[in-house]
């Protein structure tokens, strides 16, 4: 008979507000079920007014992991993200919205727990391209503006891969509007291209 695994303790995130106020959240719990893959603490981000945090919690697994984001508040229940399995989190300026980059779609939140989605532009197929696959590599924020860089892999009709590409996209902040999009082959990252006003 197989020995079993230890059930690892269930992760734990500690929280500083900017008042000073400090909370402890737990995350998922552990099981002897997910005993070889257990949840743990990933990140956690204070928003810049410092009145709200997101916590994020993941299990790692052969072929990836998965991830759950909780919303913090001093004086509130942990709130849960809907479709909040993402790799990169990021608080906008005014802090009051939370972005998140899954593998490729980038996710938006407000406090209220509303969530609006995009997906960045993938490059133009090509005579010989078959097939692409997208992976959001970074996500910041540029005057105002969200820009998201993702790094593209297309394939030829054999399954081969024939080239790789990076595209950068502008949205404008809260919508989600997508606003330029410029791809370079990779591995250089085209600039986050502000939209022209005409005079």
């Amino acid at each position: 008979m197989p020995a079993l695994l230890p059930i690892p303790p269930t992760p734990t995130a500690t929280v500083q507000f900017r008042s000073g106020l400090v909370r402890t959240v737990s995350g998922p719990a552990n099981s002897a079920g997910n005993a070889d893959y257990p949840w743990k603490l990933a990140e956690t981000l204070v928003s810049p007014r410092g009145d709200v945090a997101a916590v994020r919690f993941c299990y790692e697994y052969p072929n990836g992991q998965f991830c759950q984001v909780d919303l913090v508040r001093p004086g509130l229940p942990v709130t849960l993200l809907k479709n909040s399995n993402v790799t990169r989190l990021l608080w906008s300026a005014d802090g009051q919205s939370l972005i998140g980059a899954g593998i490729n779609t980038v996710r938006l939140w407000t406090l209220s727990g509303t969530l609006r989605t995009a997906v960045p532009s993938s490059p133009l197929i090509e005579p010989g391209d078959a097939q692409t696959s997208s992976q959001i590599t970074r996500l910041w924020l540029d005057r105002g503006d969200l820009c998201v860089a993702t790094t593209d892999q297309l394939f030829g009709t054999q399954g081969k891969q024939r080239r790789t590409t990076v595209t950068t996209t502008r949205y404008r902040l809260p919508t989600l509007q997508g606003l330029t999009s410029y791809t370079l082959p990779g591995p250089r990252e085209p600039d986050c291209q502000a939209v022209r006003r005409s005079d």
